[in-house]
């Protein structure tokens, strides 16, 4: 299968005057076209971190991430941008939506960042939303939206773009259980549909138990399980 993600001897230290805090020490870690992996560990272990780095958000202090082959730490910030709008897909916990815009509007947003035909994006938005169920909610803003619904738009944005691969950072985390179990079906389908790796972060062990593998992250190691 083809590698889509790699990080080799990836460590983070954040410095609070005299104090050094070790985050992460040398994790190494790869996946695959369309595998499924979930990360686990206590709050305050490092999982949001070592997601901000395989997105590009942080730099590592040691250690290179590829996404496709490209190693970001020879990428200027634009760079970067580039190969997260088109490689990557992230999903958080709050669904991070423009409040101004519609579903339609916010799942579209990404596109219009390419600068691509504006028709394009659009259909392609409508496309994903029906895919994720809201093909009745395009046009509702945020505030019109139950909290299951405004994460499935936020699904629906991160893979708009047809990412290799979607980072998703507890993105059940703010849901009750019914609509938590609907995103994590929703995520499932996709990832067999359209062959989309996915990375999640998780505390539900419904969800890490639905993936191919997990990782245990503790102390800042990171072991498979």
């Amino acid at each position: 299968m083809t590698e889509v993600l790699r990080c080799q001897n990836l460590s983070k230290v954040y410095e609070s005057g005299p104090i050094s805090v070790e985050v992460l020490q040398c994790v190494n870690f790869s996946i695959d076209a369309g595998c499924k992996v979930a990360i686990v560990g206590a709050s305050g272990s490092g999982k949001s971190t070592l997601m901000h780095l395989l997105g590009g958000l942080d730099v590592p202090n040691t250690g290179t991430v590829q996404v496709c082959g490209e190693d970001m730490s020879k990428l200027s910030d634009a760079g970067r941008g580039r190969l997260r709008n088109q490689s990557l897909g992230f999903i958080y916990q709050f669904h991070h939506l423009l409040p101004e815009f519609t579903a339609l509007e916010n799942v579209a947003m990404p596109l219009f960042l390419r600068g691509g035909s504006i028709q394009q994006a659009t259909e392609q938005a409508q496309e994903y939303l029906s895919k994720v169920g809201l093909a009745d909610r395009v046009q509702h803003k945020p505030t019109e939206l139950s909290g299951g619904e405004r994460q499935r738009v936020a699904i629906a944005r991160a893979l708009v773009t047809k990412p290799k691969v979607i980072l998703a950072d507890e993105p059940t985390g703010n849901l009750d259980r019914k609509n938590a179990l609907q995103v994590q079906q929703l995520m499932l389908e996709l990832n067999e549909e359209l062959g989309t790796a996915v990375i999640i972060v998780t505390h539900d062990h419904a969800i890490a138990d639905s993936m191919s593998k997990t990782y245990v992250l503790d102390d800042g190691n990171l072991s498979e399980q």
